[in-house]
Formats: structure tokens, sequence, C-alpha cells
């Protein structure tokens, strides 16, 4: 609980986005994600597409937030959401 409150000082974000996950997936951001930026972008994407605690502990081993962006594709262009 002490590493939460010190990871998220900002009661905004704990209120609004750590809040809406279960609190072993806050764990397990806490203990293998240190940047405050990923953290906030790794509890987001959490929410936006359900991953499980497996799921999101395989998404951050693999680094998906320094992969994320880097490809070049035009899919919300060319295929309409949620295709896309």
């Amino acid at each position: 609980m002490r590493a939460f409150a010190e990871a998220f000082p900002d009661e905004q974000i704990v209120q609004q986005a750590a809040a809406l996950i279960p609190w072993f997936h806050n764990c397990v951001i806490l203990d293998k994600v240190k940047n405050n930026l990923e953290r906030e972008w790794y509890i987001q994407k959490t929410v936006e597409n359900g991953w499980s605690r497996n799921i999101l502990t395989l998404q951050i081993n693999n680094r998906l937030f320094e992969r994320q962006g880097k490809a070049v594709n035009n899919f919300k262009v060319k295929i309409e959401s949620p295709s896309s």
C-alpha cells in the first residue's frame, strides 16, 4: 500500500485509472514498471483492452510501451472501428 501511495501521489490518477483495475494488476505494474508515465500507460491499456494479469505481465515483459506506435500503419484510416 505504501509503494502504491508513493507511486501515485496524484489522487486523480488513483481515482480515475488505477481504481479501475484489480489490486493485483496494480501490484504487477508497481513491481515491474518504474517509470510513472509507463505505469499510467499500462493502467490505461489494461482498462481499454481488459487485460488479465497474465496478459499484462506478458505485455510488460515484452516492453509493449517501448514498441507501441513504432510501426507505421494506416489502420484507423483504412479500416473502420472496431476492426482497426
